[in-house]
């Protein structure tokens, strides 16, 4: 399949080309922390083993002391060196196998592990297995705080970052989890320990029902343990099952931040979506809701296209709601895969033609995942879907593996003739209950286990099937974001919260929060640069759809071209500094009378940028921020997005810089390049 979208893949090529794509350099402390830890992974005794499980009523920790441990050649791979390590019983057959990556150019360590039956007889009963079970000493007997992020919730609490502190007086335990088995529904599986001196960012890799729990304990070091929140199972002969991965990244310091940043820097070498070797950045997106009188989709599409891509815009952008190029609609007709004869007649065909035609990305909106009751999947392959005594939508039963072939093949098929380069994938409903009721009493927890392992199944299997092609990865919003989905496609729209529209705080706070963690992501975006609602909800791509904001207009029509171009313009300038590392400049606070703010910083370039708000009831028309990342006898060059004055200060200066923004609402860009040689100014 041939991927448009020029202007896309030249981005990325510029920012690999220039080396624009590298923040914070790690450490050599930190290197040796992470080579220190997975040396003794790779190497120590069972003892030091940082997972856990229990076996017929027992401890791992009695079970390995017997076990034969097998360890394989370190080989080297493209970023990292890569070692399987094998614990084996030989009395039941159970192995243990863990396949451990060490980054050689970031201080951290990442794995998966299996679990199999070589035996000939059932297991004993496997409970509360946890990937990750590890004690982080304390220093001086430091308190612990555990930094992490609230998950999607349709509001402005979504990615808020929270700090729960634990003491030697009130050490825990503390227990976070999603709500319903969807991986970021209420709660991220990011988190960031922080002992004072230093400390671990952590990744849970696991897209339904996971836990973490953290605890300090008579010696004063923390126990952390993450994994699949219930497993009470046996395997049966031949059986393998595997867990969440794990990613830890080791950082030194009293910055926290330092930690979240050395974090999104591994994400975007190492698990991030590539095409061709490029880093894949989130598009500027834009559609037409309009049907000819008929009822026709095709032909308003197909007219727009050279116009959209003459403006700027990269992908076409085709939803859910209202295109809805299924029959029946939503949710009515989620699970009848094919063109409605009505709006596409020629089926979809014209339409990715048209994009490919004009230089245009295509994205398509499924849900694949759920089953409304009476479409034809439904209907015809009642076997393939679980049901639910609440009502009407039905779980594709991704876990078996013929069912999941066939559904392959269906969507294999609209991709395949539309030519799309994203695959819109939503998820609306939540399944864990449908998994759990789908478990007997002493499997509890292998459902999902086989769901999730199938859900990466198909979507590593369309992947291959089609080179370049990327999963924008939607759950009602960003409630399925985690290290595996990040891997494998982008969140493209982050919060449902805005079906309702713009809210301009409430965006600002959401992109604050989730920058923290995941460098790329979008949503719905509902004015042009320089509008305060644009700039309060853009990030390196969005779909631009301001026509309620614009009197009506959409990105194609005659009256919106200039808009148009300035607003791809500005992304243009921006999505270099997105890959460096973040900054919050000030309180993440929803109130309308504060102003709000964040940094990007690019160490590569020495520049970076300042997006700063002054909300709807804020006083103050001016404030002092202090910028991150500057050298202080460096000189720098300051531009303004709005204005053309620039000015050229000392680093030292920049630690404290006043920005005015004399409208209310309104909003200020800043940017900022350091200049060689230069001396300070008089």
């Amino acid at each position: 399949m041939t991927i448009p979208e020029k202007t896309f893949v030249a981005v990325s090529a510029l920012l690999f080309a220039a080396g624009l794509c590298r923040g914070v350099t790690p450490r050599p402390g930190e290197m040796s922390r992470a080579r220190d830890f997975a040396s003794a992974f790779a190497v120590g005794s069972a003892g030091r083993l940082p997972f856990s499980f229990t076996c017929g009523g027992r401890p791992s920790s009695e079970w390995l002391k017997s076990w034969k441990i097998a360890r394989g050649e370190a080989r080297a791979r493209e970023g990292w060196t890569e070692r399987a390590i094998v614990c084996a019983d030989p009395a039941t057959g159970i192995e243990i196998r863990c396949l451990l990556k060490e980054y050689r150019n970031y201080p951290a360590v990442e794995w998966v592990l299996e679990l199999a039956n070589s035996g000939r007889a059932d297991t004993p009963i496997f409970e509360a297995i946890r990937p990750l079970d590890m004690r982080v000493e304390s220093r001086e007997n430091r308190d612990f705080v555990i930094r992490h992020a609230l998950g999607d919730s349709n509001s402005a609490l979504s990615f808020a970052p929270v700090d729960d502190i634990l003491t030697p007086s009130k050490p825990g335990p503390l227990v976070l989890a999603p709500t319903g088995g969807r991986s970021s529904d209420g709660q991220m599986p990011f988190f960031n320990i922080d002992r004072g001196d230093g400390g671990i960012a952590v990744a849970v890799g696991w897209s339904g029902q996971w836990e973490a729990g953290f605890e300090i304990g008579p010696d004063g070091a923390l126990r952390f343990r993450a994994g699949q929140q219930l497993t009470r199972l046996r395997l049966h002969p031949g059986e393998t099952i595997r867990t969440p991965s794990i990613l830890l990244v080791f950082w030194d310091g009293a910055d926290a931040l330092r930690g979240n940043n050395l974090f999104r820097q591994v994400l975007i070498a190492h698990h991030l979506p590539r095409r061709n070797g490029r880093l894949v950045m989130p598009p500027i997106c834009a559609t037409v809701n309009q049907a000819d009188s008929d009822g026709n989709y095709e032909r308003p599409h197909t007219r727009v296209m050279p116009i959209l891509a003459d403006r700027g815009i990269e992908v076409f952008w085709s939803d859910m709601d209202p295109q809805q190029w299924y029959p029946k609609g939503f949710p009515e007709g989620t699970g009848t895969w094919e063109p409605d004869p009505v709006k596409y007649p020629n089926g979809l065909k014209p339409v990715g033609d048209a994009a490919a035609a004009a230089g245009l990305g295509y994205l398509l909106w499924f849900e694949p995942e759920r089953v409304y009751a009476g479409t034809k999947i439904d209907a015809e392959h009642p076997e393939f879907v679980m049901t639910s005594p609440e009502g009407k939508s039905r779980l594709f039963r991704l876990q078996d593996a013929r069912a999941r072939k066939w559904l392959t093949d269906l969507i294999d098929v609209q991709i395949s003739v539309a030519r799309l380069s994203w695959l819109r994938w939503d998820f609306n409903i939540r399944p864990l209950d449908f998994w759990r009721r789908s478990d007997a009493p002493d499997r509890q927890g292998m459902t999902e286990i086989r769901y999730i392992e199938g859900l990466y199944a198909m979507w590593d299997d369309l992947r291959a099937r089609h080179p370049g092609l990327v999963i924008d990865n939607c759950a009602s919003g960003g409630r399925r974001i985690d290290l595996e989905t990040l891997s494998r496609g982008l969140p493209l729209w982050h919060s449902d919260m805005q079906c309702e529209g713009p809210r301009p705080a409430a965006d600002q706070l959401q992109n604050g929060g989730l920058f923290r963690w995941v460098p790329l992501h979008g949503c719905g975006d509902f004015g042009y640069e320089p509008s305060y609602v644009f700039r309060s909800a853009m990030t390196a791509g969005n779909i631009v759809i301001p026509g309620a904001l614009a009197g009506g207009l959409t990105t194609a029509d005659a009256g919106t071209a200039e808009d148009v171009r300035r607003t791809a313009a500005v992304y243009h300038k921006l999505r270099p500094f997105m890959v460096g590392d973040f900054y919050p400049l000030l309180p993440h606070d929803a109130g309308e009378s504060v102003w709000y703010g964040y940094q990007f910083d690019n160490p590569a370039s020495g520049g970076g940028c300042a997006i700063l708000f002054r909300r709807e009831k804020s006083p103050d028309s001016a404030r002092t921020i202090r910028l991150n990342g500057i050298e202080p006898e460096a000189t720098y060059e300051i531009a303004f997005e709005d204005t053309p004055e620039k000015r050229t200060l000392k680093g030292d200066e920049l630690t404290d810089l006043r920005i005015e923004i004399p409208s209310v609402p309104g909003s200020a860009i800043v940017y900022y390049k350091k200049l060689p040689g230069l001396k300070r100014p008089s």
